[in-house]
């Protein structure tokens, strides 16, 4: 089995109706495009926000996916367990 790491790679496009399409991977929602009136596209990410304002389709997917890259390359957050002592002596918590 050969992996393909290419941008873009294993995003599914999906046109839902006629200048609105959704891209998604492994059935994660990654964006989507919708076009205007005057024939350009808006590109938003998989939370809804604007990626950009294009002329063409392929430019805008090209954002999206861009976007989900960057997003994903994001080091995940640490994450600190601490013990909070009690706050009032004698409470159910021990």
């Amino acid at each position: 089995m050969t992996v393909d790491d290419r941008p873009g790679a294993g995003i599914v496009w999906s046109r839902v109706e006629e200048g609105f399409h959704v891209a998604s991977a492994r059935g994660a929602f990654l964006g989507y495009i919708d076009r205007e009136a005057d024939g350009t596209y808006w590109a938003y990410n998989g939370r809804s926000r604007p990626v950009g304002r294009f002329p063409g389709l392929v430019a805008a997917m090209a954002a999206v996916t861009h976007a989900h890259t960057q997003a994903t390359a994001v080091a995940d957050p640490v994450i600190e367990l601490r013990q909070v002592p009690d706050a009032l002596p004698g409470s159910a918590v021990s």
